[in-house]
């Protein structure tokens, strides 16, 4: 498993150590009930650790050698992002803002850990190149995708009437 590690180039590590920060920050913005100063300031932490994670990561090609559908997954993830801060930003803030921000933010996340399980089977099974590894991919992130819907689905705030 640690081979798989040991060959990052520095854009890789500082992506490797960015999105784990925004695993860690993600599950504590979730697991947390109050929505005060510390949610927004781990949020602000949460937005540029996937910022920089997905800008570094675009210029990694060691996987396949060219732009490949996990620079497609990065490219989504920060136009996930500028949307869900975009009701946080405008002055004044829209009537749905806060379901916006959740559903946004919630999907960059369920794609954070897809592309993580994603990655965590490519490098610690012996998959090897092509089909297996393609299905492998696939059925993981299905599986985090599924997982997440149904969680986005039932805690997502209340629609504001009118």
């Amino acid at each position: 498993m640690i081979n798989g590690f040991v060959d990052l180039t520095i854009a890789g590590w500082i992506h490797t150590v960015l999105s784990t920060v925004g695993i860690i920050v993600g599950a504590e913005q979730l697991i947390r009930t109050r929505r005060d100063r510390l949610h927004r300031q781990l949020g602000y932490v949460y937005v540029c650790s996937m910022l920089v994670a997905d800008i570094t990561i675009l210029t990694v090609y060691r996987f396949s050698g060219h732009f490949n559908v996990f620079h497609v997954g990065a490219i989504v993830n920060m136009v996930m992002i500028v949307v869900a801060l975009q009701p946080m930003l405008a002055t004044p803030r829209p009537k749905q803002w806060r379901l916006k921000h959740y559903m946004f933010i919630c999907w960059s996340y369920v794609g954070l850990l897809a592309a993580a399980l994603t990655e965590l089977v490519i490098r610690t099974q012996p998959l090897g190149q092509g089909g297996p590894t393609v299905i492998a991919t696939i059925v993981a992130s299905m599986l985090v995708a599924g997982v997440g819907a149904m969680l986005i689905q039932r805690n997502k705030p209340t629609p504001v009437a009118g």
